[in-house]
């Protein structure tokens, strides 16, 4: 059974949490040029998800740019997107307007009684402390229906911390949490989901994709 979160108070972030945002903040027109302004990323998973979903009102936790809105949005979901970064979300509303985007932490999702058959979250909750991760996943669980169908992306490996990668010239700060299949997936069953269906994909000759495919119990 997942465990409530009042909203009466918003979560104050971690200092890597803090230093994570201001590098999405300060860097947020470099970010959707590079890896992130390249459509077609989740392709493949995307036809999965939308084998699982075919339709319905879906949230996007870390919007970014609007790379997947627009291609979510394609697909002929009702879209509603959020991210913690104001900067990047002015890059979201430009390349997507009249679609809602909302500055929200995924801690913090506030929709009042507004529920979701669907939601997606690419390479977002690999920025979250794994001391966290549980917060995160209930606050999505009690924003989506029952039977709701969600995306996660995450990146494999065992440790979490601070790491700079390097895009034109430009040094990005970023906090990374890195986790076993396995033992993401007894997170996300503890936290009111089942695994319904996954896919790994290779980054590189050191690490790699793990996606998930969730349904809310």
């Amino acid at each position: 059974m997942y465990h409530e979160v009042c909203l009466d108070v918003m979560t104050e972030l971690l200092p890597d949490e803090q230093v994570t945002k201001r590098t999405y903040d300060t860097h947020a027109s470099l970010w959707g040029g590079t890896y992130a302004g390249k459509p077609g990323a989740w392709r493949e998973e995307m036809h999965r998800y939308q084998e699982l979903l075919p339709r319905g009102k879906i949230l996007e936790v870390g919007a970014g740019n609007a790379r997947d809105a627009k291609e979510l949005v394609a697909l002929g979901y009702d879209y509603v997107g959020t991210d913690i970064s104001p900067a990047v979300l002015d890059i979201a509303r430009k390349e997507l307007p009249g679609y809602p985007f909302y500055e929200q932490s995924v801690y913090d999702l506030d929709f009042g009684g507004e529920q979701f058959d669907g939601f997606w979250a690419a390479a977002v909750l690999l920025h979250i402390p794994k001391s966290r991760i549980d917060r995160a996943l209930t606050r999505i669980r009690e924003v989506v229906h029952i039977n709701a169908i969600g995306f996660i992306a995450i990146k494999d490996g065992s440790g979490e911390g601070r790491q700079i990668d390097e895009a034109d010239g430009e040094k990005l700060d970023r906090f990374y949490a890195y986790w076993p299949k396995d033992t993401f997936a007894e997170r996300v069953t503890q936290n009111g989901f089942k695994v319904v269906n996954y896919n790994d994909r290779p980054i590189n000759e050191k690490t790699k994709w793990h996606c998930f495919f969730v349904e809310a119990s």
